[in-house]
């Protein structure tokens, strides 16, 4: 079943960079930084909750806020099934729209799965979201607000390597992945691509309740049929375990 996914994720990444080759892009420069608290409640729940604060032009605009708590049960054969809840506020890059902010809440479902290897680990997860987005344009009376509601796929695959001994007082693995979006038609089908993220960089523990992901992300997002928007931003997530 891996291999199968593997190989389907192989052909759909190469498919898009294949069609992202031809079209024009703008581009942003950003920063990405996130808390995530886990607290385990059993041997195999995890309450988590996420708190993403993300910006373009580096720390000068607002492009949006995330929290996102979540529930994971973990089985005993390297698979993680999380179901979660997104409320997300998203920036218009102009400054002086008004209004300026739009809202998103958002319900999602994912099954994480993990393959050890000799050295590392290569995982790969499936989510689904459930997004109900405010509609543009947006009403400056928040009463005239209404939302539209919609789905897509995300799969994402990521290599891990260690580059430190087990021994090592801080143990420093190379992390990398790639994550590709899929809006859903009303009837559930796949049709459109939405998003793709690739992501390289490093993951430091840095003592038994601390952890960090610090590296460079580059996201591809689908505007129109010939633009694409493209944001450079350096990612930074600290996991504390309660």
């Amino acid at each position: 079943m891996f291999k199968k996914q593997m190989r389907l994720f192989a052909l759909l990444f190469f498919g898009v960079i294949t069609i992202l080759r031809a079209q024009e892009y703008s581009k942003q420069e950003g920063l990405w930084n996130a808390v995530f608290f886990d607290l385990p409640l059993t041997d195999q729940l995890t309450l988590r909750s996420e708190i993403h604060l993300r910006t373009t032009d580096y720390f000068n605009i607002w492009d949006q806020h995330i929290l996102r708590p979540q529930l994971t049960y973990t089985t005993a054969k390297n698979i993680k099934w999380t179901a979660g809840y997104s409320f997300l506020r998203n920036f218009n890059t102009d400054v002086n729209a008004d209004p300026r902010i739009r809202n998103e809440h958002n319900l999602w479902e994912q099954l994480l799965y993990t393959v050890p290897l000799k050295k590392g680990a290569l995982s790969t997860w499936l989510r689904l979201e459930h997004r109900f987005q405010e509609n543009l344009p947006l009403q400056q009376d928040s009463s005239l607000r209404s939302f539209g509601f919609s789905s897509r796929i995300r799969v994402r695959v990521t290599y891990l390597k260690p580059l430190t001994t087990e021994a090592a007082k801080t143990p420093v693995n190379f992390v990398f992945y790639d994550e590709i979006f899929t809006l859903m038609n009303p009837s559930g089908i796949p049709y459109k691509f939405n998003q793709n993220w690739t992501f390289f960089g490093f993951r430091i523990k840095l003592n038994e309740k601390m952890t960090l992901n610090t590296g460079f992300q580059k996201n591809t997002i689908f505007k129109s049929s010939e633009q694409y928007l493209t944001k450079r931003l350096w990612n930074t997530i600290l996991f504390y375990k309660l």
